[in-house]
């Protein structure tokens, strides 16, 4: 693979590569997470990546663990709020309506 010559050229290459990406369907994401999980996902990502049965069972095993169910029904989310457990506290939810503060940006 020939090197670019150049810092443009680089960028230009990147951006080619990550629009080439994404029109088949892929999306570049950056987590932190601890060194001991890193190999981990990694190893995640490369089997969702190459697709097939293998990433289908991995979707259907970590799915479960992150992903709250998401109402289909208005008595499902009535029920969701329900259960949080925010129930009974007092919130107050009215938005600021300051302008903010002057910031000097010179």
């Amino acid at each position: 693979m020939e090197q670019a010559k150049s810092p443009k050229q680089a960028k230009k290459r990147v951006a080619q590569y990550r629009s080439r990406a994404s029109a088949k369907g892929s999306k570049r994401v950056e987590v932190t997470v601890p060194n001991r999980d890193a190999m981990l996902v990694k190893a995640i990502a490369g089997a969702l990546r190459k697709g097939g049965e293998k990433a289908k069972r991995v979707r259907e095993s970590i799915q479960p663990l992150v992903s709250v169910p998401r109402a289909k029904t208005g008595a499902e989310l009535v029920a969701f709020f329900r259960n949080s457990p925010l129930v009974g506290t007092e919130l107050s939810l009215e938005r600021d309506r300051s302008s903010g503060r002057t910031v000097d940006l010179d």
